[in-house]
């Protein structure tokens, strides 16, 4: 594969962005923005008796699990996911619900310890096997 002027012109950046948000070095944000991390859940809706979780049940666990751990703000996102269990040796594919949240990046472990148990509740909950979750530096800011 060749390599035209026009791709590395794009990468190149990309590439320096990501070396200055690499865990151990600090974030380096626009002026008038401050460093984050970007907290994304990712809670399939489908329970282990195949059964959906519903929208009201939903409902009540972010009312009465996720927001207490988040009263500053979260945003949940619908979207279709799917994963292999390799113990199974089956692909699922499922409806999923996203929790996205934006925390101050001296915050973060505080914050995910709050996923953890947000996780681990859920799984008990909804019967799940796993809750997969990510963590990102970000820039942010209010205007």
């Amino acid at each position: 594969m060749r390599f035209r002027p026009t791709l590395i012109a794009a990468v190149v950046p990309c590439l320096l962005l990501a070396a200055a948000c690499a865990p151990g070095g600090d974030v380096v944000c626009p002026e008038g923005m401050d460093p984050f991390t970007e907290l994304n859940v990712y809670f399939g809706l489908e329970k282990g008796s195949g059964e959906i979780v519903t929208e009201d049940e939903w409902q009540s666990f972010l009312a009465d699990t996720v927001t207490p751990h988040f009263p500053d703000g979260l945003t949940v996102l619908d979207a279709r996911g799917q994963w292999f269990d390799t113990d199974a040796g089956r692909l699922y594919r499922e409806s999923t619900k996203v929790l996205n949240v934006l925390v101050p990046a001296d915050d973060v472990e505080d914050s995910a310890a709050a996923v953890r148990d947000i996780s681990d509740i859920y799984k008990t909950q909804f019967d799940q096997q796993a809750v997969f979750h990510t963590s990102l530096p970000a820039c942010a800011a209010v205007y």
